[in-house]
């Protein structure tokens, strides 16, 4: 079956008034199960996890955080998640979504709710680096620096980052970075940060 056949079956069935159809197409839409990246698919599934029922919730919140873990390795499934930076905040932003979001990310392998929270930020915050501020958040979040520990945004090797992702923007707008690629230069470019027992 094709992909878009595919989406317009399910986003069909998430049009349904059964409530076990509706909770099938949300475990069937999950990128672990399918290859769909359909936009109207993806905002029904965004808005079941923050106003569906209980189950649809949970499905939708398990498709999502599998969609965070994929876009983390695929330019595809990132370019779905960029689509959608909105829509995470606003799910964060309800204390019933992002409780079920964050559950759902624990079972995804992480140990605990604090350990899934902090990779929902280290994830969310790698769509949309913009400036140096962005950029040193996203360094102290991922090696979890704070206080007298955390990068400064004035530091050379926040500059550094900085330059090279402005480099890349201007001369390819169209490719995506990875966060393994942030990670390389972080590592080249403040290795101090990288000395510490902690560091990731």
């Amino acid at each position: 079956m094709s992909k878009a056949r595919d989406a317009d079956r399910l986003l069909k069935a998430l049009g349904d008034s059964g409530y076990d159809i509706r909770c099938a197409a949300l475990r069937d839409a999950c990128p672990c199960r399918s290859h769909v990246r359909d936009p109207g698919l993806w905002r029904e599934i965004f808005d079941r996890a923050l106003n569906g029922g209980m189950r649809e919730r949970d499905r939708a919140a398990h498709a999502i955080g599998t969609l965070m873990e994929k876009a983390e390795r695929s330019d595809e499934w990132r370019e779905v998640l960029a689509r959608h930076t909105g829509d995470l905040d606003a799910l964060m932003q309800d204390s019933r979504a992002s409780r079920v979001l964050l559950g759902q990310m624990k079972r995804h392998g992480h140990a605990h709710r604090g350990a899934a929270r902090q990779g929902f930020r280290r994830r969310r915050a790698v769509l949309d680096l913009s400036t140096p501020v962005q950029i040193a958040a996203w360094v102290n979040t991922h090696l979890g620096l704070e206080g007298r520990d955390a990068v400064p945004a004035s530091d050379p090797g926040i500059a550094r980052m900085w330059n090279w992702l402005s480099h890349r923007v201007t001369r390819q707008p169209g490719r995506s970075t990875k966060e393994d690629e942030l990670l390389a230069k972080a590592r080249r470019y403040l290795p101090h940060l990288f000395q510490r027992p902690s560091a990731a």
